[in-house]
C-alpha cells in the first residue's frame, strides 16, 4: 500500500527543502523520487553532502508536477513505486526535457535496471544510469560527476 512502512505505520509524505547552509546555490539540483521517505531523504542528504542542491519527494505526486515545480538538472528515481513507477518517470522526463540526467535505482535486481536503461535510451534521454539498492555514495558521486560533465558540454 502506498506510503506504508514495514511496521504498518503510514509514512509521512515529504518534499524536503535545501539544507539551511545555503552554500549550494548555483549548483545542479537533484530531485529524488522514492516512495520510501527514509530512502528519499537519505539519497537527498547524500547529494547535499557531495555539494549539490537536492529535493526529496515521497508523496506520490505526479512526476510531471514535480518537474514543473523544481526544474531539476537530474533525478534519482526508484523503479518500483506504487503510483507512477520509474519507467513512467522516464517517459515524463523525456517529454519534459531529455537533457535531464536520470539515475534509476532498485533493490529488485539487475534485470529491472537493464530494462530501465534500455527504455530511457529509447525515450531519447541523453544521460541515464542505474544503481542497485542500497545505493552507495560512489554511485551517487559517479552519477553527479556525469551530470556536471553533461551540463558543461552543453
Amino acid at each position: 500500500m502506498p506510503g506504508m512502512q514495514p511496521s504498518g505505520q503510514t509514512a509521512k509524505p515529504v518534499v524536503s527543502g535545501l539544507d539551511s547552509a545555503g552554500d549550494t546555490v548555483g549548483r545542479p539540483l537533484v530531485l529524488v523520487l522514492d516512495d520510501r521517505t527514509d530512502v528519499a531523504t537519505t539519497l537527498a542528504a547524500m547529494c547535499r553532502a557531495i555539494g549539490f542542491r537536492a529535493e526529496a519527494a515521497s508523496d506520490g505526486r505526479p512526476v510531471r508536477v514535480l518537474l514543473e515545480r523544481f526544474h531539476p538538472d537530474c533525478l534519482i528515481v526508484d523503479i518500483m513505486m506504487p503510483d507512477e513507477d520509474g519507467f513512467e518517470a522516464l517517459k515524463e522526463v523525456a517529454t519534459f526535457d531529455s537533457r535531464i540526467g536520470v539515475l534509476l535505482v532498485t533493490g529488485h535486481g539487475d534485470t529491472w535496471l537493464r530494462m530501465g536503461l534500455t527504455l530511457g535510451r529509447a525515450q531519447g534521454l541523453q544521460l541515464v544510469q542505474a544503481a542497485a539498492k542500497p545505493v552507495r555514495a560512489d554511485d551517487i558521486r559517479r552519477f553527479l560527476a556525469a551530470v556536471t560533465a553533461h551540463r558543461a558540454a552543453g
